[in-house]
């Protein structure tokens, strides 16, 4: 009779277990992606990743949050930046946003000036305005599952070429959770639930919220998908110096003191990567999604200008 044992069981154990150790380890080369969250600005991260195909740089995972978990979802889906952009123009040229409904925060900020709404994050910092509308929310989550959808084809997260987390914030506790399994649309919708624009998704028997809330940029969970370099692309709002006081209404109050909370928070997420892309996207609002090539640009010049650090990590051995 034949024995049809695997020939390690033959090995000594100290082998076999040293074998096994060197699989855990994963990929020799490349960098994991932490892309952020930040509305039209998160358009930097097609730059980036176009960057990153030219000069062949591996990227062995992808995390991200809202703006970042679309752009990172569609690229692994699609299989390149060429096909994420003919996906957006797709998008901008079907005039979606028109078949949504207007509610006017402001004098100077209505839910029509956002090309995408499940890309706004920045309006989860003008949620106290929105409470006084008396509404649930401003749009459905049937809206914001119809435009992911447009985007994102069909999939399983684990059926994605590589590792990916969406990651969102959950509504009870205030921790952020990684998605990492399950439907792809789903994930990156609820990653992308920014707070009084949508309601809370309900996923899993649990509601999430956008993972902005607590993780705009997601260094952490980027971590735990490879024990390979960290590479964080931040493209979240800075404070704009030079804006007079006396003459600021209350909702930008709010929303600049918001700014300076999440430009504090961003800066101790980020601080645990081995190398943070800081595209020079300050001047974009987060509604201005017809300036998107402007981001591209912006995060192709800034992934450039880190060239060499980006192929010694992606080199990097231990």
């Amino acid at each position: 009779m034949v024995n049809a044992s695997p020939f390690w069981t033959a090995l000594p154990s100290e082998f076999v277990g040293l074998l096994r150790a060197l699989f855990r380890r994963g990929p020799k080369e490349g960098v994991v992606l932490a892309l952020g969250g930040g509305g039209a600005r998160g358009l930097a991260h097609l730059g980036v990743l176009q960057v990153l195909e030219e000069e062949e740089i591996p990227v062995v995972a992808v995390a991200g949050t809202s703006a970042g978990a679309v752009v990172g979802a569609m690229w692994l889906a699609l299989g390149s930046t060429v096909e994420v952009r003919r996906r957006w123009e797709a998008f901008l040229a079907a005039d979606f946003p028109s078949q949504l409904p207007e509610v006017r925060l402001t004098d100077e900020v209505s839910s029509r000036d956002n090309l995408l709404l499940s890309f706004a994050q920045r309006l989860q910092q003008g949620a106290q305005v929105v409470l006084a509308l008396h509404r649930r929310s401003l749009v459905e989550l049937t809206d914001l599952d119809r435009a992911v959808a447009f985007l994102i084809p069909e999939l399983a997260v684990e059926a994605l070429p590589r590792p990916f987390a969406a990651v969102v914030t959950d509504f009870a506790t205030g921790q952020a959770i990684a998605l990492r399994r399950g439907n792809l649309r789903q994930a990156v919708a609820a990653s992308s639930a920014v707070p009084g624009v949508v309601p809370p998704y309900p996923l899993a028997g649990r509601y999430v919220l956008d993972g902005g809330v607590v993780a705009e940029v997601p260094v952490a969970e980027a971590k735990a998908l490879s024990p390979r370099p960290v590479v964080a692309v931040d493209v979240g709002d800075l404070p704009r110096p030079g804006e007079d006081p006396t003459r600021i209404t209350l909702p930008r109050v709010l929303l600049r003191a918001a700014v300076m909370t999440h430009a504090r928070l961003r800066a101790a997420l980020v601080a645990e990567a081995d190398l943070v892309i800081r595209p020079a996207v300050a001047g974009l609002h987060w509604s201005e999604f017809h300036r998107w090539e402007e981001a591209v640009a912006a995060g192709k010049s800034a992934a450039a200008a880190c060239l060499n650090r980006l192929r010694a990590l992606a080199m990097r051995q231990g």
